[in-house]
């Protein structure tokens, strides 16, 4: 119980750190389509793929559909589909040569 309990507090911590960094963003490139697609970005290196989404779609909401908009809209999409790439191929390697403690154990014992 108190394991779930930490975890649950490590979530919260993660949350608002990344909060904060948004919030730091913000504060120093002030309210721009740079400053939105930098939050986007972050956002995906964080694995929130959907709030970068959402981010991306208000940006050009805001902003409207100047070139310069697009062209970061653009680049945020490419960047969220490679660092989602990224991740699913780092959770499909975990998954596929998962290390058993069985097997482990079992080594350990025929090697003892």
């Amino acid at each position: 119980m108190q394991h779930t309990q930490q975890q649950i507090n490590l979530t919260d911590i993660s949350q608002a750190g990344l909060q904060l960094a948004i919030q730091e963003i913000r504060g120093e490139m002030f309210d721009t389509p740079e400053c939105d697609y930098t939050i986007a970005k972050l956002l995906s290196h964080c694995g929130q793929f959907d709030a970068a989404e959402r981010h991306i779609d208000e940006m050009l909401l805001k902003w409207g559909a100047s070139p310069d908009v697009v062209s970061l809209a653009d680049q945020a999409y490419v960047d969220m589909a490679r660092l989602n790439a990224t991740n699913i191929s780092l959770n499909h390697a975990r998954t596929a040569h998962p290390i058993s403690s069985s097997l482990f154990t079992s080594q350990a014992s025929a090697l003892a």
